[in-house]
């Protein structure tokens, strides 16, 4: 009788553990890397909402907002005159003052309020946000916890 060529059963059944235990490896991997493209484009996106408020309240004469609410885990960017834009933070990110947030800009540049926001990340960082004096730029930097 001949011997027909190709895999056992015992060869087939070690690949499809090999392959099972990769992709149980890459499950935890991958919710990381999705988790940080969450929080770095949140962060993103509330930057040019901090830059475009800046230009509406000089453009309108009005006082524009930005406010950090951790109970409706929202950030909102908001002018006197109505508009509104509201940004929720991603599941993995906490706010981590304790205390609202309210951070006011004048047509001119002038900041009132608070000046630094932070945020936890469930990967065990903070994301240590910055509002420049007048001119009001928006730092940001990601910091280890400590």
């Amino acid at each position: 009788m001949k011997r027909l060529r190709g895999f056992v059963m015992l060869e087939v059944v070690a690949v499809l553990v090999v392959l099972a235990g990769l992709t149980l490896a890459a499950v935890p991997i991958g919710q990381s890397v999705i988790r940080r493209h969450q929080e770095t484009k949140f962060i993103e996106t509330m930057r040019e909402q901090w830059e475009l408020l800046g230009v509406k309240a000089y453009a309108t004469h009005k006082i524009g907002t930005m406010s950090v609410n951790d109970e409706a885990r929202q950030v909102t960017f908001s002018l006197f005159n109505g508009s509104k834009r509201i940004l929720p933070f991603p599941p993995s990110l906490k706010y981590d003052d304790k205390i609202p947030t309210k951070t006011t800009r004048e047509p001119s540049g002038k900041l009132k309020g608070n000046r630094s926001v932070n945020f936890l990340s469930q990967d065990g960082y903070y994301w240590h946000i910055t509002l420049q004096f007048e001119w009001g730029r928006f730092l940001f930097q990601k910091v280890p916890k400590h």
